[in-house]
Protein backbone atom coordinates (compact mmCIF):
# COMPACT_ATOMS: atom_id res chain seq x y z
CA UNK A 1 0.00 0.00 0.00
CA UNK A 2 1.35 3.50 -1.03
CA UNK A 3 1.94 5.84 1.92
CA UNK A 4 -0.63 8.62 1.76
CA UNK A 5 0.97 12.24 1.54
CA UNK A 6 -1.14 15.48 2.09
CA UNK A 7 0.14 18.88 0.66
CA UNK A 8 -2.84 20.58 2.63
CA UNK A 9 -1.22 22.31 5.93
CA UNK A 10 -3.52 20.34 8.31
CA UNK A 11 -3.32 18.35 11.28
CA UNK A 12 -1.03 16.60 13.29
CA UNK A 13 1.24 15.45 10.00
CA UNK A 14 1.68 18.87 9.39
CA UNK A 15 2.74 19.83 12.38
CA UNK A 16 5.29 17.05 12.68
CA UNK A 17 6.58 17.68 9.17
CA UNK A 18 7.31 20.98 9.96
CA UNK A 19 9.26 19.92 13.10
CA UNK A 20 10.82 17.36 11.41
CA UNK A 21 11.90 20.01 8.25
CA UNK A 22 12.87 22.46 11.30
CA UNK A 23 15.53 19.40 12.69
CA UNK A 24 16.75 18.60 9.95
CA UNK A 25 18.23 21.64 8.67
CA UNK A 26 19.73 21.99 12.01
CA UNK A 27 21.52 18.51 11.96
CA UNK A 28 22.71 19.63 8.81
CA UNK A 29 24.32 22.94 9.34
CA UNK A 30 25.70 22.11 12.36
CA UNK A 31 26.20 18.47 13.14
CA UNK A 32 27.09 17.43 9.64
CA UNK A 33 30.78 17.43 8.75
CA UNK A 34 30.58 16.72 5.08
CA UNK A 35 31.38 20.16 3.65
CA UNK A 36 28.78 18.70 0.55
CA UNK A 37 26.27 19.28 2.68
CA UNK A 38 26.95 23.08 3.14
CA UNK A 39 25.49 23.58 -0.64
CA UNK A 40 21.72 22.24 0.21
CA UNK A 41 18.98 23.97 1.37
CA UNK A 42 15.96 22.01 3.07
CA UNK A 43 12.90 23.49 1.53
CA UNK A 44 9.78 20.75 2.27
CA UNK A 45 9.28 18.04 4.31
CA UNK A 46 6.51 15.37 3.50
CA UNK A 47 4.85 12.73 5.61
CA UNK A 48 2.36 10.09 5.44
CA UNK A 49 -0.64 10.32 7.88
CA UNK A 50 -0.01 7.56 9.52
CA UNK A 51 4.22 9.45 10.48
CA UNK A 52 5.89 6.45 8.77
CA UNK A 53 7.66 7.57 6.36
CA UNK A 54 8.79 11.24 5.22
CA UNK A 55 10.16 12.61 1.77
CA UNK A 56 12.70 15.68 2.50
CA UNK A 57 12.92 17.99 -0.38
CA UNK A 58 16.17 20.41 -1.10
CA UNK A 59 17.28 22.51 -3.48
CA UNK A 60 21.30 23.08 -3.89
CA UNK A 61 23.20 26.35 -4.95
CA UNK A 62 24.69 26.90 -8.23
CA UNK A 63 27.73 25.49 -9.23
CA UNK A 64 27.04 22.69 -6.22
CA UNK A 65 27.57 18.92 -8.23
CA UNK A 66 23.66 17.36 -7.43
CA UNK A 67 25.01 14.32 -7.55
CA UNK A 68 28.06 14.62 -4.59
CA UNK A 69 25.16 16.18 -2.78
CA UNK A 70 22.79 13.33 -2.57
CA UNK A 71 25.82 10.86 -2.54
CA UNK A 72 26.91 13.11 0.67
CA UNK A 73 22.99 12.97 1.94
CA UNK A 74 22.97 9.12 1.38
CA UNK A 75 26.10 8.70 3.09
CA UNK A 76 25.11 10.86 6.36
CA UNK A 77 21.62 9.37 6.20
CA UNK A 78 22.33 6.68 9.21
CA UNK A 79 23.93 9.62 11.18
CA UNK A 80 21.22 11.73 11.07
CA UNK A 81 18.35 9.42 12.09
CA UNK A 82 20.36 8.61 14.90
CA UNK A 83 21.04 12.36 15.62
CA UNK A 84 17.09 12.62 15.34
CA UNK A 85 16.40 9.75 17.81
CA UNK A 86 18.11 11.19 20.58
CA UNK A 87 15.78 14.36 20.03
CA UNK A 88 12.81 11.28 21.27
CA UNK A 89 10.57 13.74 18.70
CA UNK A 90 8.44 10.56 17.99
CA UNK A 91 7.89 7.31 19.34
CA UNK A 92 8.48 5.79 15.81
CA UNK A 93 11.29 7.18 13.62
CA UNK A 94 9.77 7.59 9.92
CA UNK A 95 11.79 6.01 7.06
CA UNK A 96 13.57 9.31 5.66
CA UNK A 97 14.07 9.68 1.73
CA UNK A 98 15.83 12.93 0.78
CA UNK A 99 14.49 13.95 -2.78
CA UNK A 100 15.78 16.80 -5.19
CA UNK A 101 12.68 19.77 -4.57
CA UNK A 102 12.66 20.46 -8.87
CA UNK A 103 9.98 23.21 -8.51
CA UNK A 104 12.36 25.79 -7.75
CA UNK A 105 13.98 24.70 -11.21
CA UNK A 106 10.83 24.82 -13.07
CA UNK A 107 10.26 28.22 -11.20
CA UNK A 108 13.70 29.35 -12.96
CA UNK A 109 12.83 28.02 -16.04
CA UNK A 110 9.74 29.46 -17.10
CA UNK A 111 10.33 33.09 -15.97
CA UNK A 112 13.27 32.41 -18.38
CA UNK A 113 11.09 31.83 -20.91
CA UNK A 114 8.67 34.57 -19.97
CA UNK A 115 11.92 37.02 -20.41
CA UNK A 116 12.76 35.67 -23.78
CA UNK A 117 8.97 35.56 -24.45
CA UNK A 118 9.38 39.70 -24.03
CA UNK A 119 12.02 40.18 -25.67
CA UNK A 120 10.72 38.10 -28.56
CA UNK A 121 7.53 38.88 -28.11
CA UNK A 122 4.65 39.67 -30.92
CA UNK A 123 4.96 42.71 -33.02
CA UNK A 124 2.78 45.86 -32.60
CA UNK A 125 0.23 45.37 -36.06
Amino acid sequence: MKPSYRRQPKGRPHRVAELLRERLALILLHKCADPRLADLTLTEVEISSDLKQARAFYVVRQGAELEAVQAALDKALGYIKQELAQEHLLRVMPEITFRLDDTYYQTERLEELFREMGKHGPEDK
